[in-house]
């Protein structure tokens, strides 16, 4: 057996439930030996006693916990947050002969090996991270961060606790969030707690090492997360094999009601959950009932517009990959557009295995842009390489694709040298549907 790992939670009993199925997928998956520390001031002795419970399942399991209390007043929190969530920060203070330790949020599943994170090689940096899938542009920008992908979620943290404790110390930190948090206040904007402190601390690439996206995959839904990855192929790893799975919405898999359940991991939860104390079989008939529903109509019972408006895309896109895959035969393949739905495209491309090999656009002013990791170019290398290449066209205006097409078949490609990924959308002539845009 390796070297035990060492995990820390922070909860009150609220929360009890999910770390509790948290920890049994890290174990279910997990080989070595895992010690789990778990930090609160208001966790009841019950529930104390179901999470340590799961060592008669898992024998490779071993709990401690401790209690910690900070003074509310001096540590500011949003609404639906709670003092806790703070607590990673006494890490280093109540684990003093631990070198590395992996933080991680309660509402999460572990899907794979854990030793895979705590293996990572931090490079002498202070902290692992993965990039937050969020528009970050603003908050990093507060933060002083050198570009938008800095910006990371602090629910997954694999920590140097040497390193980090000369951060900051305990005394200190509310003057850090105070300071912190006016300039939020100034820009108007969210405030969300330790994520900012902890971005604040690390600095970017300076005291951090960003980690593949697969060590904390942001599930907010089935839409498409690609801003925490730089390169394509990273995505389709990530987004299929991923080992940590982070329920970071406000819908949460335990709520399951009527309403549709914006995840695409949500069955996982349970799958763990009937390996705890916590188990419920009327979860079972729960499930059945809401898949039952789920069946019946998407539109009408269950699916808001907005994620309706995302299902319809996605199946455009994927129908046109598939027909890429079937058509393509030998040769290499260009994207035609790199508007602000190009990296949609791509991703529903990936997710079939489907790669280009170049990106051109027509605009002068889009050259040179940064796509994932290929740059685009201009158009013009595609002139009388119709036995070379086959080109999807990428552009949501059809009025645009018409005069596209004109150039294409003037670089001698015919009918069968190209394909619009909106194809499918415009045969349906549903305007009302395409022109929700802002749910691609």
């Amino acid at each position: 057996m390796s070297e035990t790992i060492h995990i820390a939670y922070s909860l009150d009993d609220v929360y009890a439930e999910p770390t509790c199925v948290s920890m049994a997928s890290m174990l279910a998956n997990t080989k070595s030996k895992i010690h789990f520390h778990v930090i609160s001031n208001r966790l009841s002795d019950e529930n104390k006693a179901k999470l340590s419970s799961l060592s008669e399942r898992f024998s490779h399991g071993q709990w401690s916990f401790y209690g910690f209390k900070f003074d509310d007043k001096k540590f500011i929190l949003p609404a639906h947050l709670t003092i806790e969530t703070y607590y990673r920060f006494s890490l280093p203070t109540i684990l003093p002969e631990l070198d590395r330790i992996i933080y991680i949020d309660g509402d999460t599943i572990v899907n794979g090996e854990i030793a895979e994170l705590w293996n990572e090689d931090l490079e002498g940096k202070a902290a692992g991270v993965v990039s937050a899938a969020i528009s970050t542009d603003k908050r990093s920008k507060i933060l002083d961060l050198k570009c938008d992908w800095h910006y990371f979620n602090a629910g997954v943290l694999l920590l140097d606790l040497k390193k980090i404790s000369e951060l900051y110390t305990l005394d200190n930190l509310p003057k850090i969030i105070s300071v912190v948090f006016k300039k939020y206040v100034e820009n108007n904007e969210p405030w969300f707690a330790d994520q900012e402190i902890i971005n604040y601390l690390m600095n970017g690439e300076k005291y951090a090492k960003y980690l593949n996206a697969k060590f904390n995959l942001e599930d907010i839904g089935y839409f498409l997360q690609f801003k925490n990855c730089r390169y394509l192929k990273e995505w389709t790893n990530f987004y299929n094999y991923p080992i940590i799975i982070h329920f970071i919405g406000p819908q949460k898999p335990w709520h399951l009601k009527a309403s549709f359940m914006i995840s695409g991991h949500w069955r996982l939860y349970y799958k763990y959950k009937a390996l705890t104390p916590f188990y419920d079989p009327s979860d079972e008939k729960r499930i059945a009932e809401y898949e039952r529903r789920e069946k019946i109509t998407k539109t009408e019972a269950l699916l808001p517009i907005g994620t309706y408006i995302y299902f319809f895309w996605r199946d455009i896109f994927t129908d046109s990959a598939e027909y890429v895959k079937r058509i393509i035969g030998n040769r290499k393949l260009a994207f035609w557009g790199a508007g602000q739905h190009i990296t949609h495209i791509m991703i529903m491309f990936a997710s079939r295995e489907i790669y280009p090999d170049v990106i051109v656009d027509g605009l002068g002013t889009n050259h040179g842009k940064e796509v994932f990791e290929y740059t685009v170019q201009p158009a013009e290398i595609l002139r009388g390489k119709t036995e070379e290449y086959f080109v999807v066209l990428c552009m949501e205006s059809k009025q645009v694709s018409d005069t596209v097409i004109k150039i294409l078949k003037e670089y001698g490609y015919d009918e069968n040298g190209f394909l619009h990924a909106y194809a499918e959308a415009y045969e349906r002539e549903n305007e009302l549907l395409l022109q929700e845009k802002n749910y691609v």
